[in-house]
């Protein structure tokens, strides 16, 4: 099938196709030799823009890896994008979210929080089709082609939920001989990792097979609980089929399948430290549920929910013995059909199908009490439709797509959430109305005096906050876009793009707290809609062929929801959408007879009507109150530069750097922090750098390959309140390779470690004023590992 693509654009895609087939695919360190003999690098392929072009051709911040690139790396599942892409940030998000779930920041914008109606800031697509919820983001990269990272609003040509940008992610695709790969890992706490795919005509030069699967097991790390449960620990299992027709000389028909099953343990998660906040329920848990928890628990009668038990040396336990479980089901299907109508008309159908299935039970507090625990179990299905319709037109000048987008996404959850579990038993065993909930009142007093305890006083049930939600969601998006580039010169292009979305969504709840009947919620059903025009101008200048200047603006917004977590009726409120308004400045050049690329990018962007989560105490009670609420606007700003070399044909480099900073412009009383706050997982700074030095054995003994990597990030801050408790300090992570490959690139062999210093790190933390503690998830520490493949 012709591309339309022109000038620099032009790249030998079916020789690129045939090396990611067998799993060599060329990475942007790659060598290509030119008539002088002179070594030079290997341009990629991207579809950022939705057509296939150069990246250096492509006038957006955009970082690409491919199948090498992710290996040498040692990059195994999404979260590992962030060591090596400037200004993203991917994380489990909240503790409560499990280990599979997957918050992802990119330029300061994302979100947090998993639960629904709140929607991701950043848009995950695999081959063309988004996935809308976190469970199961941390999507493992085996039988992947190509990542893409899209910095920057994408609201005209990806639209849903990419206000902060977009992770493209490309598998495989068959297309050639009988060819395959097999590859075995072990290392660091008993790991086996085993990872196969093979590539098989059907029938000649019209349909081909394939199928990909992993499984992937690992003994959790550090954090291991008093009852033996091993926190953090890997049991992953993906397979992956495909069919590719060539229907004609002009059609091509896709049909891929993949299901992966996820049985783990939770997040390695451990109590950091306890505090009395006077408005919150620490001291009366303490007074009087604990005492009780004892006896049950058979823990000695002096004991406190305090820093006791906060490990020596975290993360090396956790005193926690709740539930703790991160189990996963998730399959889905896609259709894509590619018919080339013409020499200068396309046409493209993307149809997908995905289910998810999640059980996620944590102990947020890490102890033996029940403080807050979380039972949630949640049920997704989905189902996409995008038609483009491409060409040229104007003698070539002209680029242009036109687009149709549906989507519809019907999930469901059903939540048991155990806050100061114990308390509302305690105060019904008083002996009378004994506990004073107003200054100056004397206690006991008959009601309606404002004291609590005694059997069936109705203040008692101020403090039964064992709470079971039940709610659904069921939303629909309709968006039409067109994307239109003219060669306004032979050097001087002007792109215009637009997209128009509308969103429904109709969301149900239904809320109660079972110990005392007390309704939280009643059953509730709301509908919400929203819709927003998110335009693109930009311009692009080849100074020549190797210099591309570009400057855009663009919008992005994201549909809006109501507060997911109501512990009283009138907390159930409707928040509105985001609105971001970005602009973009850079330069893609290649340098020394294309031995060396520069990519530098400068934005600013303006972020208004924040979704804001607040976390707070309840001044009824000094339980949780949580909110979410338009409350902020902000500006954003940075750079981004990116440098890929090589100086001599053995040795590669390469370096990331990105400069971020942000200043609340309006920020709503009602979230209780200052304008000074700087948004959370937000580092000022982040670099990574790389080098690679291959050294060739002669006498047929093939190569050996020596790389490094060292990952810098900046102080940032786990949560909007800044709270320096929880901060992250600046830290460094170094990871090594050394790798052998034969002769003919058959056999592999690579030893590696990664954060061989053992930094010790917080990857997510929880500030909980109202029951008195903070909590951290801790990244991983130095690992080893052993790693054997063979091609055919």
């Amino acid at each position: 099938m012709k591309l339309m693509t022109k000038g620099r654009r032009n790249v030998n895609l079916s020789t690129a196709m045939v090396a990611v087939l067998l799993g060599q695919t060329a990475f942007a360190a790659t060598e290509e030799e030119t008539s002088q003999g002179i070594v030079t690098l290997e341009e990629i392929t991207v579809t950022a823009r939705k057509r296939e072009e150069s990246l250096q051709d492509t006038p957006l911040s955009v970082s690409a890896f491919t199948t090498v690139g992710l290996e040498k790396r040692g990059m195994t599942n999404l979260a590992d994008l962030s060591a090596y892409t400037p200004n993203i940030n991917i994380n489990n998000g909240l503790v409560t979210g499990g280990s599979t779930n997957a918050a992802v920041f990119v330029r300061g914008v994302g979100q947090r929080d998993f639960i629904f109606p709140t929607d991701p800031g950043v848009g995950i697509y695999v081959d063309g089709v988004y996935i809308a919820r976190s469970f199961g983001g941390m999507l493992d990269l085996a039988d992947v082609e190509r990542i893409e990272v899209l910095r920057g609003p994408q609201g005209s040509l990806y639209g849903k939920n990419t206000i902060g940008g977009a992770i493209n992610v490309t598998t495989t695709r068959p297309r050639g001989e009988l060819e395959g790969r097999i590859k075995a890992t072990t290392g660091s706490r008993n790991r086996i990792d085993v990872e196969g795919n093979i590539n098989f005509p059907i029938a000649e030069d019209k349909l081909y097979g394939k199928i990909a699967a992993a499984t992937k097991n690992q003994d959790g790390y550090d954090v291991r609980q008093t009852d033996g449960l091993d926190m953090g620990n890997t049991n992953l299992d993906a397979i992956r089929g495909g069919l590719n027709w060539l229907a004609s000389d002009n059609v091509e028909v896709y049909l891929s399948v993949d299901a992966t099953r996820v049985r783990q343990n939770g997040a390695p998660g451990t109590i950091l430290e306890t505090f009395d906040d006077p408005t919150g329920l620490y001291a009366i848990y303490n007074a009087l549920a604990v005492p009780m928890w004892n006896a049950i628990l058979g823990l000695p009668s002096d004991s406190l929910f305090d820093d006791r038990w906060v490990t020596d040396d975290p993360p090396s336990a956790s005193n926690g013995t709740g539930p703790s479980e991160d189990n996963v089901d998730t399959w889905g299907a896609t259709a894509t059909v590619d018919w080339e109508i013409s020499d200068n008309l396309m046409f493209k159908s993307i149809t997908g199908y995905r289910e998810m299935d999640a059980i996620i039970k944590v102990d947020m507090d890490y102890t033996p009490y029940p403080v807050v625990h979380t039972d949630e179990e949640q049920h997704q299905k989905q189902f996409s439709q995008e038609f483009q319709l491409s060409g040229t037109a104007v003698d070539g000048k002209l680029e242009w797509l036109l687009g149709g987008y549906y989507f519809n996404e019907q999930a469901n959850d059903v939540n048991q959430t155990y806050m100061t579990s114990g308390l509302f038993d305690a105060l019904e065993a008083l002996p009378a109305a004994l506990i004073p909930l107003a200054a100056g009142v004397t206690c006991p007093a008959a009601f309606p005096a404002p004291c609590a305890g005694g059997v069936g006083n109705p203040y008692n049930t101020l403090f039964d906050l064992d709470v079971h939600p039940t709610t659904s969601l069921d939303t629909d998006n309709w968006a039409a876009f067109l994307h239109l580039t003219y060669d306004l010169t032979s050097k001087l292009s002007l792109t215009l793009g637009g997209r128009y979305s509308y969103e429904k969504k109709v969301y149900f709840i239904d809320s109660y707290y079972p110990n005392s009947g007390r309704i939280a919620n009643p059953p509730t059903t709301d509908k919400q809609t929203w819709s927003k025009f998110t335009p693109k101008v930009g311009l692009d200048y080849h100074v020549n062929d190797d210099v591309l200047l570009y400057a855009s603006f663009s919008k992005g917004f994201k549909s809006g929801g109501w507060n997911p977590r109501p512990l009283d009726p009138l907390e159930f409120k409707p928040y509105g959408q985001e609105n971001l308004t970005a602009y973009e400045m850079g330069v893609k050049s290649r340098l020394l007879d294309n031995r060396m690329t520069l990519n530098v990018a400068g934005f600013y962007s303006q972020y208004n009507d924040l979704q804001l989560s607040i976390n707070s105490v309840n001044p009824a009670n000094g339980s949780l109150l949580l909110t979410v609420a338009n409350a902020g606007d902000v500006d954003i700003w940075g750079i981004e530069a990116e440098i890929v070399a090589r100086p001599t044909p053995e040795l590669n480099l390469n370096l990331g750097l990105g400069y971020l900073d942000n200043k609340y412009t309006y920020l709503a009383d009602s979230v209780g922090y200052s304008k000074d706050n700087e948004l959370p997982l937000s580092s000022k700074w982040m670099i990574n750098a790389g080098a690679e030095y291959e050294i060739p054995l002669g006498d047929g003994m093939g190569s050996l390959t020596l790389r490094g990597d060292l990952n810098y990030r900046s102080k940032f801050f786990h949560n909007p309140q800044n709270t320096p408790e929880i901060a992250q300090d600046g830290y460094v992570l170094v990871n090594a390779r050394l790798t052998w490959r034969d002769e003919g690139e058959n056999w592999q062999v690579a030893v590696f470690g990664t954060n061989i210093t053992d930094e010790k790190y917080i990857t997510s933390a929880e500030n909980v004023p109202s029951f008195g503690f903070r909590n951290a998830v801790y990244g991983r520490p130095a690992e080893w590992g052993l790693s054997v493949s063979r091609s055919f």
